[in-house]
């Protein structure tokens, strides 16, 4: 009886070409691969490190830091009319506006027959105790430019209209013609102008820059109450393309 032994030698077979494959693998990779240093090497014994600072001149002039971006020392600040409402201000605005005007339209029902007989053409008199609208708004103001020279367009009221055309105080609003006949702007969005040496302004239709040292208060007058102030330093024509 014959016993084969094929089977043997064919798993003898595969374990040599197993060895010899693995053999052939660890000589082509080589060694495997350290881990990365992630931390600098020690100081050498005795050896001591510096800290470097940037160069400074001692004779250059220091000047301070502005907290808005680009803007040199002593420079004014532009800003707008919006930069001046605190927050709530124009909620609030409207909300007077409204309950103003449901009032005034409920007075001219009640009294529609009389003031129809009074006056056929349903006019208000110039200067009558009609001829008024109250100024909205409050006196509620921000703080971020208390004491700073700031640059801002707008339009010139005048308290007067003399001959010369020079004036040392004026208000400056946002749209042309605010009076007490618009009505006038709130008050935070008035601004009481001081010119020491007077300013000639010759035309009122058209569109100003005004800079100054900006404060806040409460500046009552006829015309228009205000919460804001500019010391006027320069007043020059916007330019309109």
């Amino acid at each position: 009886m014959i016993l084969s032994v094929k089977p043997c030698w064919s798993r003898l077979m595969s374990a040599r070409r197993l060895l010899v494959l693995t053999a052939f693998l660890l000589a082509a990779c080589g060694k495997p691969a350290e881990a990365p240093v992630t931390q600098p090497p020690p100081l050498p014994e005795g050896a001591k490190t510096a800290d470097f600072e940037a160069a400074v001149d001692p004779a250059a002039p220091q000047r301070p830091a502005s907290e808005y971006w680009g803007l040199e020392p002593g420079e004014a600040l532009p800003i707008i009319w919006g930069d001046l409402l605190p927050a709530g201000a124009e909620e609030e605005l409207a909300r007077q506006q409204a309950e103003f005007y449901a009032m005034l339209e409920q007075r001219y029902q009640e009294s529609a027959t009389s003031l129809y007989e009074a006056d056929p053409f349903g006019t208000i008199a110039e200067g009558s105790e009609m001829d008024y609208m109250p100024q909205f708004g409050t006196f509620d103001t921000v703080e971020d430019f208390d004491g700073m020279r700031v640059r801002i367009p707008g339009y010139v009221v005048p308290f007067d209209f003399n001959p010369k055309k020079t004036h040392t105080e004026f208000l400056f609003v946002p749209y042309m013609g605010a009076c007490i006949h618009t009505p006038p702007p709130p008050p935070n969005q008035i601004i009481f102008v001081r010119a020491d040496k007077g300013v000639k302004i010759d035309d009122i239709w058209v569109p100003y820059y005004v800079e100054g040292t900006f404060g806040r208060g409460k500046f009552l007058n006829d015309t228009g109450d205000a919460a804001y102030s500019i010391d006027l330093a320069e007043l020059e024509p916007y330019p309109i393309p």
